[in-house]
């Protein structure tokens, strides 16, 4: 499935309209510090949907592992600020490395030794929870808090305005990502992984060496996001690594449409939304009530649209175009 249209011109005006878009969102909610706050993160999650897109929408891996990778770049870029001076603008690459070598650790005998569909799903599952309790462990229970101190060199400010640009910049850089991985090699050899992985094997594509590939992408995207989410949170602890949060990943992924960025983009956007609307409003007497809609929405598109938004995407854009 092509997530925006196949010529350059095309796809520079999508990117261009989201842009705009972007930077209309703070108009709207100027002087308001909790709906910036809420948009920022907003914006950071459907950054991770997108990067999830490449192993979960390309590759067809049902990845649950989201927040495995999130908590340990996130983690790793902060204590290199506190312990060791390093500011998080170096920093936070060293975090996307260290996500990514974890994914390589992991995948090579993942992949090596055949795991995939239901199994892959329930080791990378397992991977949150292994990282939960080892950083319980490691870290006690105490939450950590950054330095005082901001300043791009930081990537921190006290103005929610700015950090939502930053997640605003990290998502058009997540995009051109998946973009760049679609129109290539990489990127046909991942959509034959995912609709027929034998087949593929047949005519000569080295499926392990690709859905690596695809995980250590999406891992050091996931990485670099973790300090932003951080900087969000406003604190870590060992309860970076959710479960909950990483499945959210997931099901937002397939309601956008596998292979869709449009369709991500927009689960994501009105999924993580309403998510928080409903945890802030009723989170302290039905605890999970957001995993709950998530639940509820997959099951309606399930049934209704199993292409996704994808799908509803594709059929407005074959309308306009009968229309012309």
């Amino acid at each position: 499935m092509v997530a925006f249209g196949t010529g350059s011109k095309k796809i520079a005006l999508e990117l261009l309209v989201i842009a705009i878009l972007l930077a209309v969102i703070p108009l709207v909610l100027m002087g308001n510090a909790y709906y910036e706050l809420l948009a920022a993160t907003v914006v950071l999650f459907s950054s991770m949907v997108v990067a999830w897109n490449i192993i979960g929408g390309y590759a067809g891996q049902l990845d649950l592992g989201a927040f495995a990778y999130v908590g340990v770049g996130g983690i790793i870029t902060s204590e290199l600020w506190i312990k060791a001076g390093i500011p998080p603008l170096l920093g936070i690459f060293a975090g996307g490395a260290a996500s990514l070598l974890i994914a390589v650790i992991i995948g090579i005998p993942t992949f090596r030794f055949g795991i995939k569909e239901v199994w892959y799903a329930l080791l990378t599952a397992a991977l949150v929870v292994i990282f939960n309790n080892l950083s319980r462990v490691l870290m006690g229970p105490t939450d950590y808090y950054l330095p005082p101190k901001t300043g791009i060199i930081y990537l921190k400010f006290n103005s929610y305005e700015i950090m939502y640009a930053i997640a605003s910049v990290i998502l058009i850089l997540t995009v051109l990502a998946n973009l760049a991985i679609e129109r290539s090699k990489i990127g046909y050899y991942l959509k034959s992984i995912r609709e027929d992985e034998l087949a593929a094997e047949m005519i000569g594509i080295d499926t392990r060496r690709y859905k690596l590939y695809a995980l250590m992408i999406y891992s050091f995207f996931l990485g670099v996001m973790g300090y932003i989410y951080i900087v969000l949170a406003a604190s870590f602890s060992y309860r970076m690594f959710d479960s909950s949060s990483s499945l959210s990943i997931a099901i937002m992924g397939i309601i956008g449409g596998l292979g869709s960025i449009e369709g991500g983009i927009v689960s994501a956007m009105v999924l993580r939304s309403l998510g928080e609307y409903f945890r802030s409003s009723f989170g302290s007497t039905v605890p999970g009530l957001d995993l709950l809609l998530y639940g509820i929405v997959l099951v309606i598109v399930g049934i209704f649209q199993p292409e996704g938004i994808a799908g509803i995407i594709n059929r407005i854009n074959k309308a306009m175009k009968k229309k012309r």
